[in-house]
């Protein structure tokens, strides 16, 4: 039986929140009641946005949670995706459609840029109509639809690579055999899988943690709702403050770290969620 690899992957853009440190803490607690090896990987593909203080304290704030790695792989701004592209050229096109028009679209992407031979443009994924099926450790057997219309970008009109790309190319790159991320990435798993089997590769096992809601019932995000785990740290909270409240979220008992509730982790006693945070 092939080890489990799995990765923590932080966007240095905006300082870690509750949200991201419960589902960092699903992908530690898997890997390591598995004895697996955990990777950090920096995805910074989005170079105009990464900075590095933000890294900075993204790795103290782990490394005050407990949540340690074995391994840092290649960030995503020093990666090569071109092999990528070149594997997947059947399936791809220029667009040559303006942000004018797709507005008007509704975001609709009109399928005849895929016969229209443009030679520069974003350059898109083609997708078929089709289903793809999986199990998640967490919503169990799913089954969600690929749609042309939706045709996913992989590359912007400024050249720069997508998430979609780098995420797909780097998880193959670096081994990783489980993803674990919140339940709102759970709709684009399908496109993600369609990726990993054009490229030749068994996908990953999928896992997608409950989706955190702030007090006033929106998603947690780095822009909104949640305050920055720094923040808290430099309030005086201390990390048993922090996991007493998110371990249950994972259906564990309140503990000061992970560690020491790693033999009890298990996918099916975690909430399918939504969890709304308490007013602090």
């Amino acid at each position: 039986m092939s080890p489990v690899i799995g990765r923590l992957a932080p966007t240095p853009s905006g300082e870690l929140h509750l949200g991201n440190v419960c589902a960092f803490a699903a992908a530690w607690l898997a890997v390591r009641k598995a004895g697996g090896r955990l990777l950090l990987r920096m995805e910074d593909v989005d170079a105009v946005r990464a900075r590095q203080e933000i890294e900075d304290g993204i790795r103290r704030d782990l490394d005050w949670l407990g949540l340690h790695w074995d391994e840092e792989t290649e960030r995503q701004s020093t990666r090569d995706y071109r092999p990528t592209l070149k594997v997947l050229q059947d399936h791809t096109y220029h667009c040559g459609c303006t942000r004018k028009l797709l507005k008007s679209l509704q975001g609709e992407h009109p399928l005849s840029c895929r016969q229209a031979g443009h030679e520069t443009g974003p350059l898109r994924l083609a997708l078929p109509t089709q289903e793809v099926r999986f199990d998640d450790q967490v919503f169990g057997p799913q089954v969600l639809g690929l749609d042309p219309s939706q045709d996913p970008i992989l590359v912007r009109r400024d050249g720069l690579s997508t998430y979609l790309l780098a995420v797909v190319t780097d998880d193959i790159a670096d081994g990783v055999t489980q993803v674990v991320r919140g339940a709102d990435i759970l709709p684009f798993t399908a496109i993600q899988q369609y990726m990993w089997r054009l490229l030749g590769h068994t996908e990953p096992a999928w896992a997608h943690t409950p989706v955190i809601l702030g007090p006033d019932g929106r998603k947690l995000s780095k822009s909104h709702g949640s305050e920055a785990v720094a923040s808290l740290r430099e309030r005086g909270y201390r990390p048993s403050d922090i996991w007493s409240q998110v371990l249950p979220w994972l259906g564990l008992p309140s503990a000061s770290y992970p560690a020491e509730v790693v033999d009890l982790f298990d996918w099916r006693r975690i909430p399918r969620g939504p969890i709304q945070v308490a007013p602090r």
